[in-house]
C-alpha cells in the first residue's frame, strides 16, 4: 500500500473532504462548443433562487470546510475570475491555509491580476487550451482573439514564477492538432498538461455537447497514440481480481459546491446532497442515510450488480456522473464507458499479438 492509499483510507474513515471544487459562477466570457455548464442550470438544484453565493456565505463555507479538515480547494466556474470579489474569496481561502488551484480561461488576467496572483501563489493555474493556433482554439471557444490573449497571459504568469498547467479536451475539432498542442505546452515550459476525451452532458441533462465527441475510429487512434503518453500494457487478470478495482472517490474524499450552493459528490455527479444556503456543510456531508450512504457503500466494481458479469471490467473507467446523465442511474453502465473499454481491450490484445 502506498502512502497516498493510506491517506485516502484515513480520510475515508474520518469523512474528510480532502478535495473541494468550488464553482464561483456559471457565467463565462467564452462560449465553448462543448461546455457543460454555461447557459444551463442543474436540473435537480435545491437552490430556491438564481443568486450566486455571496462572499459572506462563501467565507462561512470555508470556515466549515476547515472544521471538516479540507485541504485542497479548487476555484472553477464558468469563469471564476468573472466574480468581482474573486480575490477577496481567494485571499479568504489563503488566510485559512487552503492549498489553492485555479481553473481559468485566462481572458481576464492583466498585469494587476497577475501581480495579485503572485501574492496568492496558487499551487497551479490551469488554462484550457484547444488548439495549436488561433483558428482552432478560437473556433472551439467561439471567442475571437482568445488564443492570442491566452499566450500573453501565460508569459505574464511565468515571469512571476506562477506554476501553469494546460487542460485540453480532445474533440473532433482539434484531434488533428493534438501533437502540436502538446508540443506547444512543452515549448512554453508548461509543467503539467492534462488531456481528456470524454465529453460531459450539460448540467440540465442536454446531450448537445456530445456532437464534439470523438467517433470510434478517432478514439481508437487517440488511445493508440503517444499523447500525452504511450499506451501501457494492462495486465490480464481474473474476473475476481478485476472486480476488486476501486471506483472513484466521489462523496468520499472529494466534493463539489456549485455557485448556487448545491453540494454534489463531485463536479460530474450532480445529484445534490443539500444546499449550503439552507443547511450547514457538516450536516450535509455527514448524512448516514439515503443517497450519500449508498454512494459511499459502492467502493469496488463488485459492488455494482451490473458490473459483476461484465468481461470488460479490467479495462473499464466508468464515471457515475456520466452514467447518471446518460441512463438516469449513476449505478448503471453507459454506452461511452462500454465502448471505450472495448477499444482499450482491443489495443491491449493487439499489443500481445505484436509481441508474438
Amino acid at each position: 500500500m502506498t502512502l497516498l492509499d493510506s491517506i485516502y483510507l484515513k480520510t475515508e474513515a474520518l469523512r474528510i473532504p480532502l478535495y473541494v471544487q468550488l464553482e464561483l459562477t456559471q457565467r463565462c466570457n467564452e462560449n465553448c462548443i462543448h461546455c457543460y455548464i454555461k447557459g444551463a442550470r442543474d436540473k435537480l438544484s435545491f437552490s430556491r433562487d438564481d443568486k450566486e453565493l455571496t462572499l459572506v456565505q462563501i467565507a462561512r463555507l470555508l470556515d466549515e470546510l476547515v472544521e471538516e479538515g479540507a485541504l485542497n480547494l479548487t476555484f472553477t466556474g464558468g469563469e471564476a475570475m468573472l466574480r468581482e470579489d474573486f480575490f477577496d474569496i481567494a485571499n479568504a481561502a489563503k488566510k485559512r491555509n487552503f492549498t489553492i488551484t485555479i481553473f481559468s480561461n485566462g481572458q481576464l488576467i492583466d498585469i494587476d491580476a497577475a501581480n495579485r496572483l503572485r501574492e496568492l501563489m496558487p499551487v497551479c493555474v490551469y488554462f484550457s487550451v484547444y488548439g495549436w493556433d488561433a483558428n482552432t482554439h478560437d473556433g472551439v471557444t467561439r471567442s475571437p482573439g482568445s488564443f492570442r490573449r491566452l499566450l500573453n497571459v501565460v508569459q505574464l504568469l511565468k515571469i512571476r514564477g506562477i506554476k501553469i498547467g494546460f487542460k485540453t479536451m480532445v474533440l473532433k475539432h482539434n484531434f488533428h492538432q493534438i501533437r502540436k498542442i502538446f508540443k506547444l505546452g512543452k515549448e512554453l515550459g508548461i509543467e503539467t498538461h492534462e488531456f481528456a476525451e470524454e465529453i460531459t452532458a450539460k448540467i440540465d441533462g442536454s446531450c448537445q455537447p456530445k456532437f464534439c465527441q470523438l467517433d470510434d475510429y478517432l478514439m481508437y487512434e487517440y488511445y493508440k497514440g503517444d499523447i500525452p503518453s504511450t499506451w501501457e500494457y494492462i495486465e490480464d487478470s481474473s474476473q475476481e481480481e478485476a472486480l476488486k478495482k476501486q471506483l472513484c472517490g466521489a462523496g468520499v474524499f472529494g466534493v463539489c459546491v456549485s455557485s448556487y450552493g448545491d453540494v454534489f459528490p463531485c463536479v460530474e455527479l450532480r445529484i445534490p446532497l443539500g444546499n449550503v444556503k439552507y443547511q450547514s456543510f457538516k450536516y450535509i456531508w455527514h448524512k448516514e442515510e439515503g443517497y450519500l450512504a449508498e454512494l459511499r457503500s459502492v467502493k469496488e466494481y463488485k459492488d455494482l450488480v451490473i458490473c459483476r458479469s461484465c468481461k470488460l471490467v479490467n479495462f473499464c473507467r466508468r464515471c457515475p456522473g456520466r452514467a447518471f446523465y446518460d441512463s438516469g442511474d449513476w449505478r448503471d453502465c453507459y454506452a461511452n464507458a462500454y465502448q471505450r473499454a472495448l477499444l482499450e481491450k482491443r489495443i491491449n490484445d493487439e499489443l500481445v499479438e505484436e509481441v508474438r
